[in-house]
């Protein structure tokens, strides 16, 4: 019997392969379509690395023609003057080959520079776009694989297997038109075998990208487990579960090892396949080509061409079998991305191109109209919830944990939309607003701060050109100014939880917002800090409709009107003392408070 963590693990894995399978829906056919439009975007080097291929290929196939008339008109016969004359265009043929790759080479690297930058722009782009509901389903860790280590797997298929993969298909093609030129019934002979190693390359082919796609869902799931792993380090050391970690993370490493070597082993039966097909084709080759010119029907020049031929078509066979793996892998990786990239978004591209701007005339009168709401399912944590707010008025929501109020909260910003129901924001609904103005006109103030690393300013700006006066002004007033040129480090760690939570308030404040919603902002601060913070922010949301949401009674005690949530359905409403009176939820969770 499986230990616990290890049957989690497995539980963890499996949402991963879900994961894959819900959004895998392209073939490879048309993962190289959507790169090949990506490519063509940038038709200079591909183009250019397109031709140097052709004319190598040329050169490539001209060498063993140069071989055989070299024997046959100038060797055989006794010709010097021939010889000389051959030896030099073997000469430029082989500096031509040389320089074809080297060129080729270089244009086809920067093609493949350009195409993973586009592709990681536009990944990246396509993320920031996604709803709540997507990134919530998909823990960073697995987008992160598709943005570094798909398309890194991407860069390198072209840094190390799209030349070598074009240039030896071009030149098994330029063999094949050969071998048929200088003798099509030997030619046949030769490539007889050629069908029987098509049937195994794609029998091969089809076992190496399974293997590959559960490789890579394995790394998925290893680079969610670090990413969530490593942001809890500090709980892991506070209970001191180091060596369960550890024996967790061995055991994924040890699966994503195990779908490596299942690749390998596919891999490792391909090769012997080319060899014993070429060994054939020159056995062939050797019986009735010898034969031949053992009578005088073939030339002693031209059968050194068959063989010079052959082991020339076998090479680049052997070279792409090499590259194949490397080019699956790319695919597989490129499928994964393409996939990510028809996800649907809560904006379009053109919408992010210009700053959001805060909707003009906006009242605050915010209503809820029979709105039924469920995260998944029908666990239902809304149900039928009617409440109309005024413009301008301060309201508090309280209530048990789990009552509704946070994601009230998430249905106003638009993070979710409901199942049931409609809300009305100055009698528009909702969603008939723009996306971005309707976020950019309210202010909200989270009882979890997100910094990132930089500067003070920046994360209260989110990297405007300069800090204006206001700005200044804001600081002032809660008595922050003195971190202004401060450095954060990532996720603010040098920052107390009060200090972060003051950042907040400051990035609210700066935006000027026409609805303010305070969710649990005050829990990290001391008395005199938030009597500081309550002053500023009731001088800024003076006459603007405002939302706070408390634990802490006392946070919401001088509010307009207090809205009281249980399981999903609002139970009391009015003031502090006319809830008091009322002697019922609110009554009984402002006793136990007193206690």
């Amino acid at each position: 019997m499986s230990s616990p963590h290890l049957t989690s693990l497995e539980s963890f894995l499996e949402l991963e392969e879900k994961g894959q399978k819900r959004f895998q829906t392209l073939s490879l056919a048309q993962s190289i379509l959507r790169l090949s439009r990506l490519i063509l975007k940038h038709r200079w080097p591909f183009f250019g690395g397109a031709f140097l291929i052709v004319l190598g290929t040329l050169a490539a196939v001209l060498e063993p023609r140069i071989f055989g008339y070299a024997i046959d008109e100038a060797i055989l016969p006794g010709r010097w003057d021939r010889l000389k004359g051959t030896g030099l265009v073997l000469f430029l043929a082989i500096g031509l080959r040389i320089f074809s790759a080297i060129q080729q080479t270089y244009l086809f690297e920067i093609l493949g520079q350009r195409v993973t930058q586009d592709l990681r722009l536009q990944l990246f782009s396509h993320l920031e776009r996604l709803s709540l509901t997507t990134h919530s389903k998909h823990p960073p860790g697995r987008l992160l694989t598709r943005v570094t280590n798909d398309i890194a797997a991407l860069g390198e298929m072209f840094s190390s297997g799209f030349v070598s993969m074009f240039c030896n298909l071009f030149l098994v093609l330029g063999v094949l038109v050969g071998l048929l030129l200088l003798d099509f019934r030997l030619g046949l002979i030769s490539l007889s075998v050629f069908p029987v190693l098509v049937g195994l390359s794609i029998f091969f082919s089809k076992r190496l990208i399974r293997a590959y796609q559960d490789s890579r869902s394995k790394l998925s799931a290893l680079n969610a487990f670090l990413a969530e792993n490593l942001s809890g380090m500090k709980i892991v050391n506070l209970f001191n579960r180091q060596t369960l970690h550890f024996e967790r993370f061995d055991r994924l490493n040890h699966w994503y090892a195990d779908a490596q070597t299942a690749s390998v082993k596919v891999y490792a039966l391909f090769q012997p396949t080319i060899t014993l097909s070429a060994g054939v084709s020159v056995a062939l080759v050797m019986f009735f080509g010898g034969e031949r010119t053992l009578q005088g029907s073939l030339k002693l020049g031209v059968l050194v061409t068959f063989f010079s031929y052959l082991m020339a078509l076998f090479q680049p066979v052997r070279e792409i079998a090499d590259k194949w793996n490397l080019f699956l892998s790319g695919m597989t990786a490129a499928e994964r991305v393409f996939s990510i990239l028809d996800w649907p978004t809560e904006m379009e591209s053109h919408e992010v191109e210009t700053c959001a701007r805060p909707i003009p005339s906006l009242m605050g009168k915010i209503q809820f109209e029979n709105v039924w709401f469920a995260y998944q399912g029908e666990n239902w944590i809304l149900r039928d919830f009617s409440i109309e707010i005024h413009p301008g008025e301060r309201v508090g929501l309280v209530g048990y944990t789990g009552s509704g109020k946070s994601t009230l909260i998430h249905l106003l910003m638009r993070f979710y939309d409901p199942q049931k129901g409609r809300i009305l924001l100055d009698g528009r609904d909702l969603r008939s607003y723009d996306l971005r103005s309707l976020r950019a006109s309210i202010g909200m103030v989270q009882q979890e701060v997100f910094l990132f690393s930089g500067t003070f300013e920046e994360n209260m700006t989110f990297w405007k050109p300069s800090v204006d006066q206001r700005v200044h002004n804001i600081l002032s007033q809660l008595q922050f100014e003195h971190h202004l040129g401060k450095t954060l480090l990532e996720k603010g760690v040098n920052f107390s939880m009060g200090e972060r939570q003051m950042i907040a308030f400051a990035r609210a404040l700066a935006i000027d917002p026409k609805i303010w919603i305070l969710d649990e902002a005050t829990a990290h601060l001391d008395s005199e800090t938030e009597q500081t913070l309550q002053n500023a922010v009731n001088l800024a949301s003076h006459g603007k409709t405002s939302l706070l949401i408390a634990h802490r009674l006392a946070t919401v005690r001088s509010a307009d009107r207090i809205l009281v949530l249980h399981q999903g359905r609002l139970i009391e409403s009015g003031s502090h003392v006319q809830l008091l009176e009322l002697d019922g939820l609110y009554s009984r969770l402002h006793r136990l408070q007193d206690l």
